[in-house]
């Protein structure tokens, strides 16, 4: 029979204290991940609340977005939910996101450009379509599902609502911050 001796559980040698070192950030890095896979954020694991409204996590001189829940503000993955508010005219860059989004126009007038008159600026699933425009005001709700290429003009003040799913990452939208063309 195999007998172990039990003797003080503090790790005397210092070989003893680094493997202790790294087995408790092996063991917290693991946790991490395993959080961050399953969407796991702060406010999730402890039933319902009142979210605090937060800081802009975009701020120039033409908007200004609010994220209430989504990476940026409280860390969620699956979803995010901002309020933005357009101060004077502005065009976005255009994008072509890899979520589906919903924008409830709250005040003023959104328009949207879907495609490219040119077919090799075209997302492949979509290149034999024909580019168009949408337009909507206050009390409307866009349906702009991942996979198109979208350009947002705001030709007057504007506030509106946007729900990201997944939630908005810069990485998602993929944004053309030097195109020229419609």
């Amino acid at each position: 029979s195999i007998t172990m001796k039990l003797g003080c559980p503090v790790p005397h040698t210092t070989r003893d204290q680094v493997w202790l070192a790294v087995g408790l950030g092996v063991g917290a890095g693991i946790a991490w991940l395993m959080r961050q896979r399953a969407g796991w954020n702060r406010y999730a694991t402890h039933g319902p609340c009142v979210l605090r409204p937060n800081k802009p996590v975009v701020e120039t001189s033409e908007l200004c977005i609010f994220e209430q829940c989504g990476g940026a503000s409280n860390g969620e993955s699956r979803i995010s939910l901002a309020h933005v508010k357009v101060a004077q005219p502005c065009t976005e860059a255009t994008q072509t996101p890899a979520f589906d989004e919903y924008v409830l126009v709250i005040e003023g007038k959104m328009k949207v450009f879907v495609g490219s008159k040119k077919p090799e600026l075209r997302p492949r699933a979509h290149m034999d379509e024909e580019p168009f425009d949408l337009t909507a005001g206050p009390g409307e709700t866009l349906w702009l599902p991942r996979g198109h290429r979208y350009r947002y003009t705001f030709p007057e003040k504007c506030q509106y609502a946007a729900i990201c799913m997944p939630a908005f990452h810069p990485s998602l939208a993929n944004r053309e911050e030097d195109a020229k063309e419609e």
